[in-house]
């Protein structure tokens, strides 16, 4: 068991089933859904960018168009992670707000 500052996350990621929380260097599991950790840190400047991703702004570095009306956001540990169709009028939003 961790108790790990919200701060410290730069983003969530469900994979087969298992939810992981990435800060800069290491990654931990938790036994939440994603669902679950998305409502625990709305208020954190959170934000779902795909299906299976939760980001945290704070720890963007840049975001940039890719292919198939998609984006690419670069966080400021140096990983990218894709930001899904779906989402990005969610995130536009955010972010004007």
């Amino acid at each position: 068991m961790y108790s790990i500052p919200i701060a410290d996350v730069y983003y969530i990621e469900s994979v087969d089933d298992r939810t992981f929380l990435y800060l800069e260097k290491d990654t931990y599991e938790s036994k939440k859904r994603l669902y679950e950790l998305e409502k625990v840190t709305d208020s954190f400047h959170f934000i779902r960018i795909s299906k299976s991703v939760v980001v945290n702004l704070m720890k963007v570095d840049s975001i940039r168009p890719a292919l198939n009306g998609r984006f690419l956001c670069k966080l400021k540990n140096g990983e990218e992670v894709i930001i899904s169709r779906k989402y990005v009028q969610g995130l536009k939003d955010k972010l004007k707000g």
